[in-house]
């Protein structure tokens, strides 16, 4: 097995990544606002948002969720609105290898591939990620049986990527059985529990196509109890690089959730690090 190293990103281009990132969130900001659709700036782009009036100094990532209901207006919208000669609404209908649950816009002219992700089968390019918020169960035993689907689901999507990355040699066997499992297996579980617990019969929304991480989310609270659904559907303006995007109105509630109580507080220099590796990388030609 041999996985290829990650490249340090200098600063000057970590700023034209950033520039590009904003570049997408203003577009997606012009239809949503255009089609009455509601988003908001979640994740570090919202603590960004609250701490530092844009992006965390030494991130990378902009993140925006929508529920379900309002995504699936914004994938329409896109398709007859989106400028298709920048950007692409990635998603698992209009890219056959990609394999994740949540959609993303790319910035055409662009790659950006992170570690063990060189041998997806999927366009690649510098994104946002637009996560999608399902219901979720209220019943402890459901909840239990959904969180395993969901985890389930994510594994074998996310198979192909284990197998060049994962160095213990049972996991990196399971990776490779699971890798054989077909795409729309997963993705049909993850579609029957979106139809089961939706935003009509839960009060609570979470993000099921994403897997915890304790380096992002520290108290995890999002992924176990994921946020109120109102949140999403009561919003406010907040600046971020200069412009104003939609952020829910209990912006701080959520970011105890997100992140804990002393969110404000800046980490130690030592955790000052972007959160992804990333292989290879290439920006537009004329901002080299």
């Amino acid at each position: 097995m041999s996985v290829k190293e990650h490249v340090n990103i200098p600063h000057t281009d970590l700023e034209k990544i950033k520039s590009i990132e904003l570049e997408m969130l203003i577009e997606l900001d012009r239809i949503c606002r255009k089609y009455g659709i509601r988003y908001n700036i979640c994740s570090g782009t919202l603590l960004g948002a609250v701490r530092h009036k844009g992006f965390i100094p030494w991130d990378d990532d902009i993140d925006i969720c929508m529920l379900r209901s309002e995504y699936i207006k914004f994938c329409q919208a896109c398709e007859k609105d989106l400028d298709n000669t920048k950007f692409f609404l990635q998603n698992r209908y209009t890219d056959p290898g990609y394999r994740w649950q949540f959609g993303r816009i790319l910035r055409k002219g662009t790659q950006y591939i992170r570690v063990g992700q060189e041998k997806l089968q999927q366009n690649t390019g510098v994104f946002i990620d637009i996560f999608i918020s399902d219901g979720l169960p209220d019943n402890v035993i459901e909840k239990q049986i959904y969180n395993f689907l969901a985890w389930s689901c994510r594994k074998t999507l996310w198979s192909p990527v284990g197998v060049e990355v994962e160095k213990n040699p049972f996991k990196r066997l399971i990776f490779i059985l699971l890798s054989h499992v077909p795409a729309k297996i997963p993705f049909g579980i993850f579609d029957f529990l979106s139809r089961k617990y939706n935003e009509k019969n839960c009060d609570r929304m979470g993000w099921m196509g994403l897997k915890k991480d304790v380096s992002v989310f520290d108290s995890q609270k999002i992924q176990q109890k994921g946020v109120k659904k109102e949140w999403h559907l009561d919003l406010i303006e907040l600046e971020f690089e200069g412009h104003l995007f939609f952020a829910p109105r209990q912006y701080h509630d959520w970011l105890v959730e997100d992140f804990g109580d002393d969110y404000i507080q800046l980490p130690p220099p030592e955790k000052r690090i972007l959160h992804h590796t990333v292989s290879m990388y290439k920006l537009l030609e004329n901002d080299s």
